[in-house]
């Protein structure tokens, strides 16, 4: 069995944020970390190895170069190979456009699942599994959390979290594609075994500009801070004078009668 992860760099919480000057988009970052929700589908994928050695599971990412340490990362934690599909552009790449180019490249593979992580950190938008799916013709379960998969009619049985905190059960035929929801299980740290192993690890390098790609259908125009609208207003006093002035405050925004 063949498994392709999908992970994704995001700025790292310690990095400074600031609009270019072309307004659509921001300026240059160099410290990177892996999106947290692609380290459950990670773990996910790992974890079916680790119950079946005969399992190989590839990572992929799409951008610049510093995607390589987010993939040796990714090996470091287990995985056996890694993909980059490399695009010069430091601008925006929507979730279409990520799709797309993954979507491309398995269109030549044989992989039986694909994972992505629910959504990520930097644009949420939620939306690449389905994309993925969408162009290869395969099905998808997203939100999973739980998967088992039946070997003997070489499907998925998955767990979906749908609206409300309800649950749905699902069964999918593979080839398909799913995206993990966090909590379903604990990722690992990488071992040092594994991090030695991804330090000498070849990472393949596909120039985006090779892959064929459909027509864009989607463009940032302008990129803005958001505006500071409001004051906050510090109450002082006692503590009973304290409550009687948030209660007037309350009451003149008419929250309470």
């Amino acid at each position: 069995m063949k498994i392709l992860v999908c992970i994704k760099p995001v700025p790292d919480s310690e990095s400074e944020i600031a609009i270019d000057d072309s307004k659509s988009w921001i300026k240059e970052i160099n410290l990177f970390r892996m999106n947290r929700f692609d380290e459950f589908a990670l773990e996910e994928a790992l974890s079916i190895k680790d119950r079946d050695k005969n399992v190989k599971i590839d990572v992929i990412s799409v951008g610049s170069a510093a995607s390589k340490d987010v993939i040796k990362r990714a090996l470091g934690m287990g995985a056996d190979s890694g993909i980059l599909i490399y695009t010069e552009d430091p601008g925006y790449i929507s979730p279409y456009m990520t799709a797309g180019y993954i979507a491309s490249y398995v269109k030549e593979k044989s992989y039986d699942i694909i994972f992505t992580g629910v959504m990520s950190e930097d644009y949420m938008h939620g939306q690449v599994g389905p994309f993925i799916a969408e162009m290869l013709g395969r099905p998808c379960a997203s939100f999973v959390v739980k998967q088992e998969i039946l070997y003997d009619s070489k499907c998925v049985y998955a767990e979906r979290e749908i609206d409300g905190g309800l649950i749905e059960a699902v069964q999918v035929s593979l080839p398909a594609v799913f995206t993990i929801h966090s909590g379903i299980n604990k990722p690992r740290y990488p071992s040092l075994s594994n991090m030695l192993r991804a330090g000498r690890t070849e990472i393949e390098i596909i120039d985006s500009n090779l892959i064929s790609f459909p027509v864009l259908k989607q463009k940032i125009m302008l990129l803005t801070v958001p505006e500071k609208r409001r004051e906050g207003v510090v109450l002082s006093g006692s503590v009973k004078e304290k409550a009687a002035r948030l209660l007037h405050i309350l009451s003149e925004k008419a929250f309470i009668n």
